[in-house]
């Protein structure tokens, strides 16, 4: 397959590694759809642009269409109609990367929050917290997936986390992330299997130690190495590594690759995925 031009939609895509994957995606010539809870950026990383001001700043950078829309991609309905804006706006969705979710999501938005062991958890909390990282991905798979199957042509690639495999120290403590992001690296797979009939590939990147606005916050400034005995690599990951890497499973070579869990996280290999 040659090399397609099409449409990124790259949920929670205002900061961190969901900006890199956009900007990645118009780099290489594609119309690009950023997307955020807020119209700005969340206060906890303190920033605040406003989506509209980036999305414009990117088009004149690359040169390609970028759209930003806003909304709580818990809500079905909300979910539609940003679907349906998109395909007004570009006429497809060729990329779906469902990015949105966070980190921290106890409404309190500090990163310093207590989130909650496997015993000890406020429950709507709890709820709130697994909506919020699980039905992004779900609700906008079930929407778009369909539209691609159509059309004989897409990609989705879903953001994991190692938390989900045990090799960070978060897995204890923020347990209802890491049972969410479990949850998202199993519907990957499920996903793809319903697909493979489509020829639509489905893959799950999981990022491991990422230096963005929101661990800055955590860890109350730059991360350049990485927790002792948590990489084999003396480096930290960059947003841009996850980018990289989600373009080339959009593009020509990642045509025969579906269904995987691919870490990107320095060689902390502690636990199988």
């Amino acid at each position: 397959m040659n090399k397609r031009i099409g449409t990124a939609w790259v949920t929670g895509s205002s900061r961190g590694i969901g900006r890199a994957i956009a900007e990645a995606f118009a780099a290489a010539g594609h119309n690009v759809v950023i997307h955020g809870r807020n119209r700005t950026n969340l206060s906890q990383t303190g920033e605040g642009e406003d989506l509209e001001k980036t999305a414009g700043e990117m088009s004149r950078r690359y040169g390609t269409g970028v759209m930003a829309l806003c909304g709580d991609l818990t809500r079905e309905e909300v979910v539609r109609d940003i679907t349906d804006k998109i395909r007004n706006r570009f006429g497809s969705i060729d990329f779906l990367i469902c990015n949105a979710g966070g980190g921290n999501l106890s409404g309190r938005d500090d990163p310093a929050t207590p989130r909650g062991t496997c015993l000890e958890f406020d429950l709507a909390d709890w709820k709130k917290r697994i909506d919020q990282q699980l039905l992004p991905t779900v609700l906008c798979c079930r929407e778009v997936a369909p539209l691609m199957a159509e059309r004989a042509f897409g990609r989705i690639i879903t953001i994991g986390s190692i938390a989900a495999c045990g090799g960070n120290k978060t897995m204890g403590g923020n347990a209802p992330y890491a049972a969410a992001k479990a949850a998202v690296q199993q519907y990957t797979r499920c996903l793809a299997g319903q697909l493979r009939h489509a020829n639509i590939p489905v893959n799950c990147v999981v990022p491991g130690n990422i230096n963005t606005p929101y661990t800055r916050a955590t860890y109350g400034g730059e991360r350049i190495a990485p927790d002792p005995g948590k990489s084999r690599l003396e480096q930290i990951g960059k947003p841009e590594d996850i980018a990289s890497l989600v373009l080339f499973l959009c593009g020509p070579g990642g045509e025969y690759i579906s269904g995987q869990l691919i870490r990107v996280d320095g060689g902390e290999q502690l636990y199988p995925c």
